[in-house]
């Protein structure tokens, strides 16, 4: 388990590293040169993919705590009604 959580944080510093270098090179260029814009560029792609893993994760955990939930079922029957008479029925 230890040998685990190691390789781990390893892994996370290395890849923790690297997007810190390559924000310091964009640092040190030209801000209103090309090469600038396209390091940003670069960086922000590999951001962008994080946080869309990330909201992904959390939107399918959140779509398990719906469908374990009961209001999924009351949900389903007030749509399927037509009317308050038809709710109240069933």
């Amino acid at each position: 388990m230890k040998i685990i959580r190691t390789i781990i944080l390893l892994i996370f510093f290395i890849l923790m590293k690297s997007t810190i270098v390559l924000a310091k090179e964009c640092s040190k260029l030209d801000k209103l040169s090309k090469e600038y814009a396209e390091c940003n560029a670069k960086v922000l792609k590999k951001n962008v993919k994080n946080l869309k893993n990330k909201a992904s994760d959390k939107i399918e955990e959140g779509k398990k705590k719906f469908n374990k939930l009961k209001i999924k079922d009351k949900l389903l029957k007030l749509k399927n009604s037509k009317s308050l008479k038809d709710l109240l029925e069933n």
